[in-house]
This record gives C-alpha cells, structure tokens and sequence, in this order.
C-alpha cells in the first residue's frame, strides 16, 4: 500500500497484509499489559497536586488535565489499531518534562514527579512496546548497512551515550532545582562561587524558562531517543535516529558553545556547566555513525526504489548487500567497556597532541597571568580546539580535523588583527598555531568500513 505521514497515526483493520496484521496484533497483544501500567500513572498524577500541596495553580491544572488525558488515550491504546492514541501518550510524556520549567513549580515534588511520571509514560508508550505500529511498517532484512564492517545501532554504540545522558541529566536537573529555588546553594569545588553566579546571571535570567532545566529536558530526550528501538532501528526507524542525531550533534556544539563562552560573556567559569559541556561533547562521536548509516539508507531508497526522503524518514526500508550481525555471548556492559577502550587506545597521537595544544591555549591566561582580549581569544578558541578534537576522534568525522588550519592560522594572526601584538599572548598564540598547523595532516588509522563514505574518510 502507499505509505503517507498519516499512517502512522491513523490505520485501519483491512490497510496491511494478513500476515502483517497478525503480526502487528500479536505484538499489541504481548505489549498491552504497558497501558493498564500508564492508567495507574494517570491515577498517580491527579492525585499530586492534593497531596504534595502544589503552590502554583497552572501546575495544579496541568497535572489533573494531564492524568485525565493519559488515563483516557491509555484506554483507546489498548485497541492495536488506535495508534493516535499509543502517540498522543509520548507527546503528553514531554509535556510533563516541561511543565515545571515554563510554570517556574515552586514545590520539588512537582519537579521530581514531572520527571519521573514523564519517563515512565514514554517508557511505556514508545521505548517497551517500540513504534506504534512499527510490525505493519518495518521492512524485512539484516541489521548491518550495505558496506559496513559493524551495525551502528548496536547496544554496544547507544550504552556509552545513555549513561552520559543520564548522568548530564542529573548535573543538569541539580543546577536547575537551584534557579528554581528548590534549594540555597550550589556547590563548585574550583572557581569558588563562580556556578552560583552564572546560574544567576543577567544572560540566564534572559531565557523564559530556566536554562539549567531546559539542559535537563535535552538531556532526558537523549536518553529517550536512545532506548527507542531495537538494533535495526537505523533503516526501520530513520526519524529516531535523525532527531536523536539533531539533539547530540548541532545542539550539543550549540550548547558548548554557549558554556565556552561563559567567562567572556559572564565573566566567570562555572564546574558544573563545563562538566555538562563535556558530556555532551563525549556523546558526539558514538552518533554520528548511526546517523550516516540511516542517511545512506534514505539516499538508497531514493535511488533504488525512488522513494522520498520524507518517506523513507517516517517508514525505513532496506538495503542492498545488507548482513546480519553476529549476536556477541558476552555480558554486554563488558563487551561495551572492551570496545570503548579499544577505541581509545585507536586515538591517532596527533588528535592527542592537538587536544593538548588547545588545554594549553585555553589554561594560558591563568598561567602566564594576561587578561583582556586576547585572553578572552585564548578561552574561546582552545576550548573550540578541544571539542573539535574530541569529535574527530570518530572514524566518520576524520576529515573534520583539516578546521585546525583555520584555527592555527587565526592564532598566529589575531595577535595583530586584535590590536595586542605583544608579550606572553603573543607568543603562546603563536607557537601553538605553528603547532596546529602540522599536527593536523595525519589522519590516523581507519579500522571499520562504512561502505560508500569510506573515500571521504581522507
């Protein structure tokens, strides 16, 4: 049948093959007992309000409204073919994220449960049954791309960046729970009261909501899109990987960025918010190979099946030359440990020594004692050096370490394009450019393959 963007929420009995259907209300069946589970979740949350004496009335309002609906979608769920309701479960899920965020809630417990009601409605909504409807939808086939020497969606791939998640997300949730003045202090072990005061600094305060908690929220969503789904999720559900892509990657420079940025615009550094900025980092490189595999995959259908990308995005499909992995016997954590120090071990020595020359450039003005513009120069850009260096550090973005031209060439000449050609900037600036340059030519040992994309790996 003709797929479009309204099957996935609207299906009739009679849309599909026999076989599919079956399958389809075989899997509802086995996964039906996680709506009486979000019913009971519902009853959880309109009791809230009354007994955690919530102080803000919207809060009072959004959580009864917000039971009623889940209680109500939870009901129509359990019928395999209402897959709008199973959907309108997921989207009520990060409305209790953000509702304490945009209502300011003065009260922890309505933190606390938002949070924790919310994971679970999407735990049991998307994560546990899978994509609504995904058994009338996904194509038959193996779990390795075309070309590809490992299956980027593998478990192995997703525990690393589900355990910086939820880590980012405590460190986040801790800042936030501060700026909503659930508690009086903030703790920073280095720049003495420097996270308190960039918590509550004019640039924080300009965002409608708390910046802190907004962190959480992404973070939270991370986790999420990283449980969703099985180990063949790069061509079954292409729009999982693409917007778990879109949350790690851009928004993820985004927001180290803005951390970076934090003693120019601030003033001070702040511990916490740079342990956020490093997890986010870290996530980087275990992503960015499963997104490239599920863009292979739409740019197949294209060409192949002239499919369209819109398509292909919302309802996968298959490739040719596809193999099917070999299920691996050990403990996964394990197995995951081995595989994450092997890679490191694999760190080409050059990235190595270019992280070094950015930790140097951005430590520079504290050691050599210079301030002002060019010691501003100097945070910025070691710290862009550092994230540079950490994502090339994947296979996929090699290429990606040719940019510390540009920054080698910006540190020889920005002592003089700034107006402060002289002293210890000066020439910390130069002497680090000088060694950028070079450093960034070898491009390392490639182990794996990745079919089409492995001749831009140069």
């Amino acid at each position: 049948m003709d797929l479009t963007f309204s099957n996935l929420f609207f299906v009739e009995k009679g849309m599909f093959p026999l076989e599919k259907q079956h399958e389809h209300e075989e899997h509802h069946k086995r996964v039906s007992w996680v709506y009486y589970c979000t019913i009971v979740l519902g009853f959880w949350l309109i009791a809230n309000p009354p007994t955690f004496d919530y102080q803000v009335s919207a809060m009072v309002w959004s959580d009864i409204v917000s039971g009623l609906l889940v209680i109500g979608f939870s009901y129509f769920a359990l019928k395999p073919y209402k897959l709008w309701a199973q959907w309108a479960l997921v989207f009520i899920g990060v409305w209790l994220f953000i509702a304490p965020m945009v209502f300011w809630t003065e009260k922890t417990a309505g933190l606390l449960s938002g949070y924790l009601i919310g994971t679970l409605v999407i735990a049991f909504g998307i994560i546990i049954p899978g994509q609504p409807g995904i058994k009338l939808f996904a194509k038959p086939g193996p779990n390795i791309p075309g070309g590809w020497s490992y299956n980027p969606s593998s478990w192995s791939q997703r525990i690393p960046v589900l355990f910086f998640a939820w880590l980012g997300f405590f460190v986040a949730r801790y800042m936030g729970a501060f700026q909503l003045e659930h508690i009086d202090t903030v703790w920073d072990p280095f720049f003495g009261d420097g996270t308190k005061k960039v918590l509550t600094s004019d640039v924080s305060k300009s965002f409608p909501v708390s910046d802190a908690l907004l962190g959480a929220f992404s973070y939270i969503m991370d986790v999420v899109f990283a449980y969703a789904g099985g180990t063949h999720r790069w061509r079954t559900m292409p729009w999982v990987v693409i917007i778990f892509g879109i949350l790690i990657i851009p928004l993820g420079v985004v927001s180290i960025t803005l951390v970076i940025l934090q003693p120019v615009s601030v003033g001070y550094w702040c511990t916490l918010c740079l342990t956020s900025a490093t997890i986010s980092l870290i996530m980087i490189p275990f992503t960015i190979d499963e997104v490239l595999a599920t863009l292979q995959l739409m740019r197949h259908e294209k060409k192949a099946r002239n499919t369209s990308y819109w398509t292909s995005l919302w309802f996968g499909g298959t490739m040719d030359g596809e193999t099917e992995e070999n299920k691996n016997p050990e403990i996964l954590l394990e197995h995951t440990g081995r595989v994450a120090f092997k890679d490191l071990m694999r760190t080409p020595w050059n990235l190595v020594l270019i992280m070094a020359v950015g930790a140097w450039i951005m430590l520079a003005p504290a050691i050599l004692q210079y301030s002002g513009k060019m010691a501003d120069n100097h945070h910025v850009t070691g710290a862009l050096i550092i994230t540079f260096t950490i994502i090339s550090m994947s296979e996929v973005a090699r290429p990606l370490r040719y940019i510390f031209i540009l920054f080698g060439v910006w540190l020889i000449a920005s002592p003089w394009i700034m107006g402060s050609g002289e002293g210890a900037a000066m020439w910390t600036g130069i002497a680090s450019g000088l060694l950028l340059i070079p450093l960034c030519f070898p491009r390392g040992k490639v182990k794996d393959k990745r079919g089409s994309y492995d001749k831009f790996i140069i």
